[in-house]
């Protein structure tokens, strides 16, 4: 339903007759009647009588004519937030993320998007590695924070951050002796994983970096709930340093003296996601990457997504 139609029946109403009320407004006759008619036919009712002596309201027309004021109000509303909506300074970025945001750099980004875009709402959604592609293929999420456990060719994607990876054990087990640890002291070791859809690529991440001579066991669960489990006894998991940092009953923390225990953060994206909120926040991160560090942005390789 337009808007100029409704502004066209309360012209004429107000004027009395439809040659008045189109000279009142510089349109022709036939404009303001064909607007009417469309008005008529899109409610299936008759709102004017045409009369030799003018237009008379029938009942259906008079109903609406008491309420067109406030329609027309609720229109320009309307209309005012879809412009404030597509120019991307309100709605809604929908997070998708493995880790839970209570890293420093994470916490400072979003303090400062908040306030630098008060009126555009955080959704946030923890998942595992699996859901969180899929989530942004089926646009659930707008955004993902990811690490290299994910690899698509279907994303783009732009680093944020790098935590270092620790050692979390119960806090009376043996090893709580040493500030460090090896992967040799940890032969035969029960490590459990966060696992939500039988993804492997963290399965494999974790004998990369601790060797094949350990146990590892997968719970569909969240970090909080794995963490829960090593301080009961029940084995030992990997943490970034901003979780280790935060600590948990029952659990101590220790570095990993081996390579490859820094894991890389990135911010990916859809690069067909046209939405105008997205692309602000994909600009604001990218303005938060050092200099030196912006040259590592991965764009999308062009290949057909499977359906």
């Amino acid at each position: 339903m337009r808007s100029t139609n409704l502004e066209y029946f309360r012209f004429a109403v107000e004027a009395g007759s439809l040659t008045r009320a189109a000279w009142l407004h510089g349109v022709r006759v036939s404009t303001m009647t064909r607007a009417i008619d469309k008005l008529e036919d899109e409610l299936g009712v008759t709102l004017l009588e045409r009369t030799h002596s003018g237009i008379r309201l029938t009942a259906a027309g008079d109903v609406l004519f008491h309420r067109i004021s406030s329609l027309l109000d609720d229109w320009d509303e309307i209309r005012a937030l879809s412009q404030i909506l597509g120019t991307g300074r309100r709605g809604v970025i929908r997070i998708g993320s493995l880790l839970p945001l209570v890293g420093q750099r994470i916490r400072l980004a979003l303090s400062a998007w908040r306030k630098k875009h008060p009126d555009i709402r955080v959704s946030f959604h923890e998942m595992g590695d699996f859901d969180l592609q899929s989530a942004l293929f089926r646009h659930r999420v707008d955004v993902i924070f990811f690490t290299p456990f994910i690899q698509s060719d279907y994303l783009e994607s732009l680093p944020f951050c790098v935590e270092n990876l620790m050692l979390a054990m119960p806090s009376e087990h043996p090893l709580r002796q040493y500030e460090s640890v090896t992967r040799k002291e940890l032969q035969n070791e029960t490590f459990l994983l966060q696992d939500w859809g039988g993804d492997y690529s963290v399965r494999r991440r974790y004998l990369e970096i601790l060797g094949s001579d350990i146990t590892l066991e997968s719970h569909p669960a969240g970090k909080q709930s794995v963490f829960a489990l090593v301080g009961s006894g029940y084995g030992m998991t990997l943490a970034v340093q901003s979780q280790a940092e935060q600590g948990f009953p029952g659990v101590i923390f220790r570095p990993l003296r081996e390579r490859n225990t820094q894991l890389q953060i990135r911010l990916g994206w859809d690069a067909n996601n046209q939405d105008t909120v997205t692309g602000r926040f994909v600009a604001f991160v990218r303005d938060l990457v050092p200099d030196d560090r912006r040259e590592d942005v991965l764009p999308r390789k062009r290949l057909d997504r499977q359906p």
